[in-house]
């Protein structure tokens, strides 16, 4: 008897109901301790012995080895516990650098090459075990029967879909099943015998069958037909799988990109992150420029007045052609740009709807809706109009279709791709300069201002290098190594966060400065010389966790740092950088950029500015360290940035352009949005924190203050010679900008947050604490779509005074009393 329901639950477990297990425990598991709201993902560390690796040959165009790649997604999930190890290879079968130093860390007891010619070949000290194959169908076939002695359940989805293939690989690893494939002339001989061999039950088909699903209900006693993405969120929902990542990608990346099928490395993401995958299969027309020319001599009065004279062209899309005008200021520096478009064919330029139109508005033009970017340095060469499509807002509404089939936002959101395959918003009246570009609609899953998805953004300079981070960020726990993994470094102008690395059991002792870096030209007599513009091997940069940078940059290089061609080979670090425009995608035609670089040699995460960067970014600095230290994912620390910025932009009342207003839009996070950091220790002194007991919230100051002498840039003039001071305290950030003394002023915050199903009718400060400190009476409710509702506002705790570096009042604690309705 015991015997026979011993088989009866292997049996059950080797069913489809295997979702139901693998959604309670996938390989990953829910993190609950001290984050904001929702879920992030615990480190689970596999025996080296039992590591394997999967390498995939992809060539540059479309081919079968890329639905070879997607089979190859839930067979190194199963394999390696829910944190796959799956890469691509570039066409050449030769392992990089950069790859083979991954191998190094992760150490695989096995390595499988699918479709590969590379007899013996070594790899980590091993011999790659090779899967020869020359179709999707039979790579696939080779791998369930590698991996799987028995499946009751099987995903099928056509071999030259690669949508759907995008969409079944992770629901596949989801299930712990395999992925097969299915021609338009049905199933092959080959794929019939390994179903049987599975002894399978049962076929979920994703996406349309041309040839029908005849040939599968021949194999199988049960085929489930999901016809896309939707299908299958709705089919997952049923079942009460929790789906809390998503990545969103676009699957006509495959042929029409600068950087190909990135979207393969989005499949991978969401397999080891227990999530699924949201297609955009838009033919995205990214900032398409067209120039006119300068209009000479006496113009008709009926033209729009301009300050320079107005440059005139013609705009060509979708079949449609009209003629443009575009009026503004062009010296010392273009402002006041303004468009008009002549839609009716009049030559007035003065009918309605025909402007004046400025960077950020929309316009139909061939039954789609374009966003506006004008000024000639915003794109790739010189161009007077750019127009983009779709606009962020069209995104969005897609976004959340797919949100409405899983019941509900995900935690996290991975955007795949640069803006030529999944666009960035674009926005006028930007303030420090006009035009932005920004990824923050996307955080945001409802109708009022605050975030409430974690997102970032993951970008690389192939595929062989998206599925190289991918596999690295995946299993980050198994490369941990005490060489690097307690180091937090501090680069050039930034040494104030030294003591909250500190906190938490880091050793953040070393700073780099340009001194660090070597010659390329010493300097001779009458002659300054030229340094390197990134650090050696030898650095300790290269080997450690955390590396916080502040600096002049741009997208080539963060400031005397680490640039865009350099190879440095990286441990897996999580880099921030408040320089400048280091997170700028739209004006390389190649897509160059220092952080594909940085992700291509190591590095697990960068936060960074999408233009230039002001005072007011230090706020979402420390808001992203208090929560990556706390234990969030970068996705959360990023939210928790947002969030407390928007608190300060609704204190302030700030409008368009604006200082916080701008820093809050053109601050990016990258990466994969689940990862967590390795985290020391606990906090050795407590940090800020908000307490609930029952009427009472209370907000508590760090338990310690850290005034720290600033490094003093060389732009400060006033100040080269002089001290300079600001207060760090866990989990406190700081307003700053810049004051007519010359410096950044800073004022020290905390964000006060509790999340409640009642209504808070008026919030009632209890102390009287000394000017400045305490709140300024003001408190903003973010509605959840549990029901709940969050209560936010901002606590002053300190006041520093930073010329002296004497703390003028501080307090302790302040409670709120909470008045309900």
């Amino acid at each position: 008897m015991i015997f026979q329901r011993l088989v009866r639950v292997l049996s059950a477990l080797l069913t489809f109901t295997v979702f139901v297990a693998a959604a309670e425990k996938p390989g990953v598991s829910d993190l609950t301790k001290g984050g904001e709201k929702g879920n992030g993902h615990h480190m689970t560390l596999s025996p080296a012995g039992m590591r394997t690796t999967l390498l995939v040959t992809l060539p540059v165009e479309p081919a079968w080895q890329d639905m070879a790649f997607l089979a190859a997604v839930p067979a190194a999930t199963v394999v390696n516990n829910g944190m796959p190890s799956l890469i691509a290879l570039d066409a050449s079968g030769v392992l990089s650098p950069e790859i083979q130093d991954y191998l190094r860390r992760y150490r695989p007891g096995a390595v499988h090459i699918i479709g590969g010619t590379a007899e013996g070949l070594m790899v980590a000290g091993r011999t790659c075990n090779l899967l020869r194959a020359s179709s999707a169908d039979e790579a696939a076939c080779m791998l369930s029967a590698t991996f799987w002695r028995k499946c009751a359940t099987v995903v099928i989805c056509a071999e030259d879909d690669y949508e759907a293939a995008l969409v079944a690989a992770p629901l596949a690893a989801r299930g712990r099943v395999p992925l097969l494939f299915v021609s338009a002339q049905g199933l092959s001989q080959r794929a019939v015998q390994e179903l049987r061999r599975l002894k399978v039950r049962e076929l979920i088909v994703v996406g349309k069958l041309s040839g029908g699903l005849q040939s599968l209900k021949q194999v199988a006693g049960q085929v489930t037909e999901l016809a896309g993405a939707r299908d299958v969120m709705n089919w997952v929902r049923a079942r009460k799988l929790p789906v809390t990542y998503l990545a969103a990608l676009n699957p006509m990346d495959r042929n029409k990109a600068i950087i190909k099928k990135l979207s393969l490395a989005g499949a991978l993401l969401a397999a080891g992150r227990g999530g699924l995958v949201a297609p955009l299969p838009y033919a995205v027309q990214w900032k398409i420029p067209f120039s006119g020319t300068e209009m000479k001599g006496d113009l008709p009065a009926s033209l729009p007045k301009s300050e320079a004279p107005p440059r005139m062209g013609s705009i060509s899309l979708n079949g449609a052609e009209y003629k443009f005008l575009l009026t503004g200021k062009r010296k010392p520096k273009e402002s006041n740009l303004k468009l008009y478009i002549d839609f009716n064919s009049n030559g007035s330029f003065a009918d309605t709807g025909e402007g004046p139109l400025e960077t950020g508005n929309g316009i139909e033009l061939g039954g789609k809706r374009y966003v506006i970017t004008l000024g000639t340095g915003n794109g790739i060469g010189k161009a007077d109009v750019r127009l983009s499509w779709p606009t962020a807002e069209l995104v969005v509404a897609d976004l959340r279709h797919y949100y409405d089939a899983l019941g509900g936002a995900p935690e996290h959101l991975c955007l795949v791709g640069f803006p030529d395959v999944v666009p960035q918003a674009i926005i006028g009246k930007g303030g420090l300069v006009d035009e932005l570009t920004s990824d923050f609609p996307y955080a945001n899953a409802d109708d009022d201002p605050f975030a409430e998805i974690g997102v970032a953004r993951v970008i690389a300079e192939s595929a062989s290098f998206a599925t190289l981070y991918s596999s690295r960020v995946l299993t980050y726990a198994s490369l941990l190594d005490p060489e690097w993994q307690d180091r937090a470094c501090q680069a050039r102008w930034e040494n104030t966060y030294g003591n909250l690395f500190e906190n938490v059991g880091f050793n953040a002792s070393y700073r780099h400065t340009e001194q660090d870096l070597k010659w390329i030209e010493p300097p001779t007599q009458g002659k300054k010389g030229k340094r390197a513009q990134t650090f050696e091997q030898d650095s300790p940069l290269a080997r450690c966790a955390v590396i916080t940078h502040m600096d002049h940059s741009w997208w080539h290089e963060l400031g005397h740092t680490f640039a865009w061609d350099a190879e440095v080979l990286l441990a897996p670090v999580v880099v921030e950088s408040g320089g400048c425009a280091t997170g700028t995608m739209d004006r390389e035609a190649d897509d160059h950029s220092v952080i594909a670089r940085l992700f291509r040699k190591g590095a697990v995460a960068f936060a960074g500015n999408a233009r230039l960067g002001c005072a007011a970014q230090e706020l979402q600095r420390l808001e992203f360290w208090n929560g990556v230290l706390s234990g969030q994912t970068i996705g959360q620390a990023h939210r928790r940035s947002m969030n407390s910025a928007l608190v300060t932009i609704l204190d302030l009342k700030q409008k368009t352009g604006g200082n916080y207003w701008y820093q809050y839009r053109i601050r990016t996070q990258f990466g994969d949005p689940a990862f967590v950091m390795r985290i020391p220790g606990q906090p050795r002194s407590a940090p800020a924190r908000t307490t609930v007991d029952k009427e009472t919230v209370t907000v508590h100051a760090p338990a310690q203050w850290w005034p720290v002498k600033i490094f003093v840039p060389e732009d400060w003039k006033k100040w080269v010679d002089k001290d300079l001071f600001v207060i760090r305290g866990a989990g406190t950030y700081a307003r700053r900008q810049w004051c007519g003394e010359d410096y950044d002023r800073e004022e020290t915050y905390v964000t006060a947050e509790f999340t409640t199903r009642l209504r808070v009718a008026k919030i009632e400060q209890v102390q009287k604490p000394p000017a400045p400190l305490g709140w300024n009476g003001l408190y903003y409710t973010d509605e959840n779509a549990d029901g709940t509702r969050t209560y936010r506002w901002s606590v002053r705790v300190v006041d520093f005074d930073q010329i002296k570096g004497q703390i003028v009042n501080a307090v302790d604690h302040l409670d709120y009393r909470m008045v309900y309705k």
